[in-house]
């Protein structure tokens, strides 16, 4: 008598509902994980757009406000064209790079100044 090494039909549509459960069950998580990853990413390139732009004041001292409560505006545009960005810079959420005509708001507040990034896309 011969034996059959094969799967039955049955055991391989088994096999296929647990790896369905199993890829249902897992996609919300994996997805979560995806979001979160892309909104870090977000944060580290407006951080990095930030210290570009306090490298830029650091550089330009008298075009910054003298008064508190004054404000300046300069542009990613800005930085690129005097090289403190070296490269177009994406927004890891739409992958759309960010426009020249983002704007970086720098604001006297006391003592230091604070600053504050408007993306354009």
């Amino acid at each position: 008598m011969k034996k059959n090494k094969g799967f039955t039909l049955l055991e391989i549509l088994s096999v296929m509902v647990l790896l369905s459960l199993i890829a249902i069950l897992a996609f919300p998580t994996v997805d979560k994980y995806i979001s979160e990853t892309k909104e870090k990413m977000y944060e580290q390139q407006v951080n990095n757009i930030i210290l570009m732009a306090k490298s830029w004041a650091s550089e330009n001292k008298v075009l910054l406000p003298k008064e508190e409560g004054e404000e300046i505006t300069i542009t990613l545009g800005m930085l690129m064209d005097e090289g403190y960005v070296e490269q177009t810079i994406k927004n890891p959420i739409t992958k759309k790079p960010f426009l020249r005509s983002s704007e970086i708001l720098i604001r006297k507040v006391s003592e230091i100044y604070e600053y504050e990034f408007f993306p354009q896309e």
